[in-house]
């Protein structure tokens, strides 16, 4: 055993034989988490979709401190490794979108701020409440993009009770971390306000040797302000603002023919100097039996790099690129919530806009150029959703909503000028099933949808439009608790059909177009249980099973039928115990792993599965703690080989080990 392993080896075991019983007052029971999921509060067991919560002590415990960090913890849940530069492409139930397009199967709100595409989708996480991880569409009450699912990220509310934390963290390649939360009155019972940020270094791993410099450097910094104004007990007013900066060096990215893919040979240094600003303002009024809820949003992602795809001394293909996408966002919606009566309408308008381009420098002058592009964006729904309960037993619920979306390009390289509109219905339907208090059944059928758009690098005599994808998805759940709710079992099962998908279509072996050539199904089971042992010990394991595969899709290169999904693991698991005591002593680990998927539509290119281990041990008291972790323990390998038709790797991170110390006021 080399000296890392031995050190938490020894250092856990001993938090191990000193532990007394604990008082577990960092530790929210899943039966008693409130989430918002249908727009809505509700409680956790009481919500007919498959849903994976993270409340503020599981982010804590977890070490989750960015988005990427959630999915190794949700059943059929992936956040492809893209090489670690700031952009994410989901994959849930399979369904993940072609690497040519940016928007995703999956949106993403961070307070009722949405993200529909891959650029600004790996947020920082700092002073966060809850995390929320839908599955399955839920486009009747979140409309376009949320064809495979929903993440919700909610910011914690700062109120009269004065708060403030400090957290440092060291770690192996000279990371540094510092970040900091703090809120509380300006007014009390009026005015309050909250304030984060976080900083972040950390020295790279993949070695540019003709530079002789490290080419995948990180460091980034984040902050946020949480203004809320309370001026009497019915209206509520808040406005919430970030920016998330990046210095970063290139990609953990390396062409597959290197003979050590942790090194190579660039006149270049990568960068990714990329930015992202939020702000949400909500007004909330309480009519005592109606609630008025407005969500006015805005965001911007800057993508602002230096690449070289060549990775060699040669300029055969490098430069920059800058790229703005703008999103203005609107949603009002009118609820009620009785006993046996909820109901829900609502209408949301967005406007987006990118602009920017990039240049390529080549030797050879066919490629060589600069290629700016403009894009205008509108969307606006309407949605109207209800919970009946028929008796004490049995429920129905049902929401329909219409959806349209309009499109304009205009490639300024080409000289191609194009407009297009989208139309969609996401309707839904449930039943809910109660036994008695603890175990509630659900079947649900629920349609959702990802809005078409433009691929202006389309093969010449090749349409550069391709619509919107649709999917149909059929499901049955349980939701469970036994043993005075010290055991937690929810599941589902289900199958989900999908028309007209968005796929690259070869016409030969060199060039292409997006299309809606492909239908496919894709089947699963989703399984959570948490089993608090006793006062001190609680475990807990995660499990998802999927089949995601080609029904048709042929081209020019092959028939893909049967083939599965690119992006779609068979399996995800996550198995963990954590130990925490009255004394202080606290201890976590965690197993968690990914079955085989494929990188490409003809199967040949493939990642293995792969096991990660990730340990935490430390010590607790009212006013301060220390931890000792390692994230990939056993420094396993699990690079993404044969991205790209065989072209690139995307490498994984290393073994990493830290300490971290947090001191609250």
């Amino acid at each position: 055993m080399n000296k890392p392993k031995r050190k938490i080896a020894v250092l856990l075991t001993a938090c191990l034989i000193l532990a007394s019983p604990i008082d577990a007052k960092e530790t929210t029971a899943p039966d008693e988490i409130t989430v918002t999921a249908q727009k809505i509060e509700e409680n956790i067991q009481e919500v007919p979709i498959s849903i994976t919560v993270f409340d503020e002590f599981a982010i804590k415990d977890r070490q989750i401190e960015s988005v990427k960090d959630i999915a190794q913890y949700t059943p059929n849940f992936l956040l492809p490794n893209l090489g670690d530069n700031g952009i994410l492409a989901p994959t849930i139930r399979g369904m993940s979108s072609d690497p040519h397009l940016i928007s995703t199967t999956v949106s993403m709100y961070m307070d009722g701020v949405p993200t529909f595409n891959s650029i600004g989708y790996d947020a920082a996480l700092e002073d966060i409440e809850r995390i929320e991880v839908l599955k399955g569409p839920q486009g009747t009450l979140y409309g376009k993009n949320a064809e495979a699912g929903v993440i919700n990220i909610i910011t914690k509310k700062p109120g009269n009770e004065i708060r403030a934390k400090i957290a440092a963290e060291l770690g192996n390649d000279d990371k540094r971390q510092l970040a900091f939360s703090a809120s509380g009155p300006v007014v009390k019972d009026k005015f309050y306000i909250g304030l984060s940020g976080k900083h972040y270094e950390k020295d790279g791993y993949l070695k540019n040797i003709y530079l002789d410099q490290t080419y995948n450097d990180r460091k980034n910094n984040y902050g946020k302000i949480n203004l809320r104004y309370t001026p009497n007990d019915n209206l509520e007013i808040s406005l919430i603002s970030s920016k998330f900066k990046r210095d970063d060096g290139a990609a953990s990215l390396n062409l597959m023919t290197a003979k050590d893919k942790r090194e190579l040979s660039s006149d270049i240094q990568g960068t990714n100097k990329s930015e992202t600003t939020a702000h949400a303002f909500k007004i909330e009024y309480d009519f005592d039996k109606y609630k008025l809820e407005s969500i006015s949003a805005h965001k911007e992602d800057q993508d602002i790099r230096l690449s070289d795809s060549d990775f060699s001394p040669l300029m055969i293909n490098q430069g920059p690129m800058k790229f703005s996408y703008k999103n203005n966002s609107q949603e009002v919606k009118l609820s009620s919530q009785t006993e046996n009566f909820n109901w829900l309408v609502g209408l949301y308008a967005d406007k987006g806009k990118k602009t920017g381009g990039y240049t390529i420098h080549s030797i050879y002058p066919e490629y060589a150029g600069r290629y700016d592009s403009e894009s205008n964006d509108e969307s606006i729904g309407v949605f109207v959703h209800a919970d009946y309960k028929i008796n004490n037993k049995l429920s129905v619920l049902a929401g329909i909503r219409y959806d349209k979306d309009k499109r304009e390009t205009d490639d300024k390289k080409q000289d191609v000028q194009l407009s297009s509109s989208f139309g969609a219905v996401s309707p839904k339907i449930a039943l809910e099933y109660k036994f008695d208090k603890d175990i509630m059944m659900y079947a649900t059928v629920a349609k959702g949808y990802k809005s078409g758009g433009f691929y202006m690098l389309a093969a010449p005599g090749f349409s550069k439009e391709y619509d919107q994808e649709t999917l149909l998805n059929y499901e049955i759940g349980l939701k469970s608790s036994f043993l005075d709710n010290k055991l937690v079992l929810n599941s589902a099962i289900y199958c989900m059909d999908i028309s007209d998908q968005q796929v690259l279509t070869a016409i030969d072996s060199m060039y292409g177009y997006i299309s809606n050539a492909a239908s496919a199904t894709s089947k699963g089971i989703e399984l959570e249980i948490n089993y608090q042992a006793n006062d001190n010990l609680s475990l807990f394991s995660a499990f998802g099973y999927n089949e995601t595969d080609f029904d048709k899709f042929s081209d020019a290169k092959g028939d893909y039928k049967g083939n599965h999904n690119p992006f779609a693991p068979v399996y995800n698991y996550s198995l963990g115990a954590q130990y925490r005591n009255a004394n202080g002593c606290y201890a976590r680990i965690n197993l968690n792993g990914y079955g085989k998927m494929y990188l490409d539509k003809a199967n040949k290119y493939k990642q293995n599965a792969y096991d990660l281990v990730n340990a935490k041990i430390g010590y607790e008291t009212n006013r301060f703690d220390i931890y000792l972790y390692a994230t990939n323990l056993f420094d396993k390998n699990h690079d993404t080989e044969g991205y790209y038709g065989g072209s690139y790797v995307f490498l994984s991170d290393p073994r990493e080990i830290g300490a971290r110390f947090v001191y609250r006021f």
